[in-house]
């Protein structure tokens, strides 16, 4: 499984501040695309090419506050999306509900550019079973998350209408709650046609605006995730709860690194222990090493992981990956809300949400 575009599985946290002068968008596209074949076992049921049908409602947000939590123009919405896998025995279909943000780079002119993170829930109607669909080792729940990355192109006809035309990468996983998750990863080319309502020209935003400060910045914080100690059961959900502290360092108005550590503990090793009579802890503790930009409120961080203690006959592996995105709120910014992905190579573990302080 893919794990660079786990970044995008927090982008909930994106505010929605609408008010009149806000244009509304409503959109149609198709797409048309094909399955990665990220590893030998999922091979045979990957030589297919998925086709999709997408309806979305949008609004893009142009007042002083809302372009300060991107430093960008942005549209965010809700979309409808239905994907058919041409394998109806095997893979079947899947009907998604997402949640979008699309912040635009250019904007000037009839020709936009964009990028959109999505995120939502997805049904399949096809699963693994044992018995029944055993060459399925892409899905196993019929509820999972959905997560997408996408570059766009719009061309505006006029004020009312614009046709667009992107690339998207769409990941569909449990987050590790059952096995087997091998994910689908499945990259697909949509046109579509926008209707807009209320949409005027956009003007560039003065550079007072924009917050330069380079200063270091520590944070401190808890994060919680619920894992299985039998991956193949969905109802055995287990407790992870963890501490993180670190510090920031920017070295430019959106680049930085950062460093800091992570301590938890996770009650479906405790379990996984017990039951197969392993001497290990199921606590685990771990320096971070990362880069991260920062945009607006956002951060994106992705770091490596290695570990200090870990329960080394359930977790053999000494390094991994995570990536974050983080929401900060308030008057102060100083709250700060969001969610990782932990992965090991191209295996996604587990996700978790992080509610942290940061100082400078």
């Amino acid at each position: 499984m893919k794990t660079y575009v786990g970044f995008i599985a927090f982008l909930l946290t994106f505010p929605f501040t609408y008010g009149q002068e806000n244009p509304s968008f409503y959109s149609l596209k198709s797409h048309y695309g094909f399955i990665i074949s990220h590893s030998e076992e999922v091979k045979p049921v990957s030589q297919t090419n998925p086709w999709g049908i997408q309806l979305e409602y949008s609004r893009l947000k142009i007042s002083d506050k809302a372009w300060k939590t991107c430093y960008c123009y942005g549209r965010t919405g809700l979309s409808f999306a239905y994907f058919n896998y041409a394998n109806p025995d095997v893979l079947g279909s899947s009907y998604n509900l997402l949640y979008f943000v699309e912040p635009y780079f250019a904007y000037k002119g009839p020709l936009k550019f964009s990028l959109r993170g999505s995120i939502g829930a997805t049904y399949l109607d096809k699963t693994f079973d044992a018995e029944t669909n055993p060459e399925n080792l892409l899905f196993s729940s019929h509820f999972s998350f959905y997560l997408a990355l996408s570059l766009n192109l719009s061309y505006h006809l006029n004020n009312k209408y614009a046709i667009n035309l992107s690339a998207n990468y769409n990941h569909i996983s449990n987050g590790g709650q059952k096995q087997p998750n091998k994910g689908m990863n499945f990259p697909t080319l949509s046109v579509g046609i926008d209707r807009m309502i209320d949409f005027e020209p956009l003007q560039p935003k003065p550079d007072e605006l924009r917050d330069h400060s380079r200063s270091r910045k520590y944070y401190l914080g808890s994060f919680y995730s619920l894992r299985s100690s039998s991956r193949e059961a969905e109802a055995t959900n287990h407790l992870l709860i963890g501490l993180n502290a670190g510090v920031l360092q920017p070295l430019s108005v959106i680049n930085g690194v950062n460093g800091g550590i992570e301590l938890w503990y996770d009650y479906s090793d405790e379990e996984i222990a017990r039951r197969d009579m392993l001497d290990d802890s199921a606590f685990s503790s771990a320096i971070t090493l990362g880069h991260h930009f920062k945009v607006g409120n956002f951060y994106f961080l992705q770091q490596f992981g290695i570990y200090v203690t870990r329960p080394e006959n359930i977790q053999p592996r000494w390094l991994y990956q995570r990536y974050s995105l983080w929401y900060s709120f308030g008057k102060s910014k100083r709250w700060t809300i969001g969610g990782s992905m932990i992965a090991y190579g191209k295996v996604a573990d587990h996700m978790d949400f992080r509610l942290m302080y940061i100082l400078n």
